[in-house]
């Protein structure tokens, strides 16, 4: 068989790549028996992540920094550790033009530091990932306490519900998500609109409304503890439903 002496030349230029440079490192370095394919699987589902963790610095524009959020539909459990937890890059905007003209205009360091907060939760959440409020307290170099006091203040004058982790993945004492859905629920308003406007999953949704009905349905007849141990939730979170039957019975 006639040799093509072009492919003979140029072929193995097709080998000078960052895929064939791990394939070889797997056999020769870890001396992997799982075979070619599998090496192949292996190293194509790495680069993948490689690629999904590298953004170009063109997308990174003045004002802006790359940051490493949870993935909004990364599930949360008691004791999960964050090497466990999938996360993905965002872009946020800590300066803006709004916040250099918040300056010329005299307003207030904490205004403008409100600002930041509620722009970039808002950011990562467009970018399917979610923010702390440990991340808001690095990126803004101010305490825990501050971002929490911000959003606090931010959902009671504008009657929204900020995304972050505590109201996205349920982590933390809030109870203001769980209000808000099951008061939209009881207004009749559908599963996918109250997920709209809560920026919660549908499946999020539906777990709220449905702990809150089998809580309330036998609060009459048993102790918050007894109930806890029916419905298999934590003593702590049945009292935040009962609370919140005691808050829409008054304001009914």
């Amino acid at each position: 068989m006639k040799s093509n002496s072009l492919a003979d030349t140029y072929e193995p230029q097709l080998q000078k790549s960052m895929k064939t440079v791990l394939c070889s490192r797997f056999i020769s370095e870890y001396g992997f028996m799982g075979g070619r394919e599998v090496i192949e699987l292996i190293v194509n589902d790495l680069l993948k992540i490689v690629n999904e963790h590298q953004l170009p610095s063109s997308k990174v524009k003045k004002g802006q920094i790359l940051w490493q959020a949870v993935a909004k539909n990364e599930t949360s459990s008691y004791g999960k550790s964050m090497s466990n937890t999938r996360t993905i890059p965002v872009i946020l905007t800590l300066v803006s033009d709004e916040e250099i003209n918040m300056r010329i205009n005299g307003t207030s360091i904490t205004q403008i530091r409100k600002n930041v907060t509620e722009r970039i939760m808002k950011e990562a959440d467009e970018q399917r990932g979610t923010l702390s409020q440990p991340d808001i307290a690095l990126l803004l170099n101010i305490s825990r306490t501050s971002v929490g006091k911000y959003i606090h203040e931010i959902q009671n004058e504008k009657g929204i519900i900020l995304p972050y982790r505590g109201t996205i993945h349920d982590i933390g004492p809030t109870v203001t998500h769980k209000r808000e859905i099951v008061r939209l629920k009881l207004q009749k308003m559908s599963t996918p609109e109250i997920a709209r406007r809560t920026k919660h999953s549908e499946e999020a949704v539906d777990r709220y409304i449905n702990d809150y009905e089998r809580v309330t349905r036998i609060s009459g007849i048993f102790e918050p503890i007894d109930i806890a141990y029916i419905t298999n939730l934590s003593e702590s979170l049945v009292i935040e439903y009962l609370d919140l039957k005691k808050e829409f019975q008054m304001g009914a």
